[in-house]
Parts: C-alpha cells; structure tokens; sequence
C-alpha cells in the first residue's frame, strides 16, 4: 500500500469518486487533496523552501494523481514548476495523469515527462487501480 498519495484535481466530484476508490481498493493509506497546481506547489515550496510542514511529520507522495484542466495552475503547468524545482528531491515520487481531455497532443506532450508513469481518463475506476499496483514504478509497495 502506498503510504501517501496526492490527487491534484478541482472537481470535487472527482476527488470524492478517487477517495473511495482509493479507500475500497487499499490502494494507499493517506490521501491529501489540492484544487489547483498551484496550491500543490506552495506545499512544496513551504516543504522544502521554508521548512514549515517538516515538524509535522509529513509523508511526501509516492504518487500524484494530476488533471490537466485547472484554474489557477493547469497540470501542465505544475509538471513545468515540479520538474524544474522538485522532481530531483522527489525522486521516489510518481505522478498518473487523471483526465478528462480526450486530445491525442496531450497524451504526446505527457510523454516527454520522466515522473509520467500512466494516463489516465477519468473517472478513476477500480480496475485502473488495480493495473496501477502491477505497474513496474509502483509494485514494490503492494507485494
């Protein structure tokens, strides 16, 4: 099981539907929501930068689930920022792309990213968790 997952998403809806799949399925054992790329990124930042969450004894994710779509800081541009000031101190961390974009360039341009392990259309379903603890980035945590 995975001891922290963050699911970057601005529809509640969503986020509701992953928290119980999540749940049902004993994929992992905390789950942190944020509604935008940007609040995800001030976390980080206050993490790393500012040093504010270390005393709480905050578990960073093994895996992110991320949408594209999002006011304020779509995913593309949190994977620019994370890529850039995060992905070499989260070097455990993966990220699942969870979306409802059906653009073939989007699923292209995902490619050129290393932390990108999958993608995912929404909603996320049981069966997809399920491929995701037999996924080589992810296994180890659900021998």
């Amino acid at each position: 099981m995975l001891t922290s997952l963050f699911i970057v998403d601005d529809d509640p809806i969503t986020v509701k539907i992953c928290e119980m799949v999540i749940k049902n399925t004993e994929f992992a054992s905390a789950v942190t929501h944020f509604e935008n790329g940007q609040k995800c990124i001030n976390f980080f930042s206050n993490y790393f930068e500012k040093n504010l969450d270390k005393s709480k004894n905050v578990v960073m994710p093994e895996l992110i689930l991320l949408d594209l779509n999002m006011p304020v800081l779509d995913g593309w541009g949190f994977l620019d920022h994370y890529e850039r000031k995060y992905a070499n101190r989260l070097t455990e961390t993966k990220i699942a792309i969870l979306t409802s974009s059906i653009n073939p360039q989007d699923f292209m341009k995902a490619q050129q990213y290393s932390n990108i392990i999958d993608f995912i259309y929404k909603p996320l379903l049981t069966n997809i968790v399920e491929e995701l603890k037999e996924h080589e980035a992810l296994k180890m945590y659900f021998s």
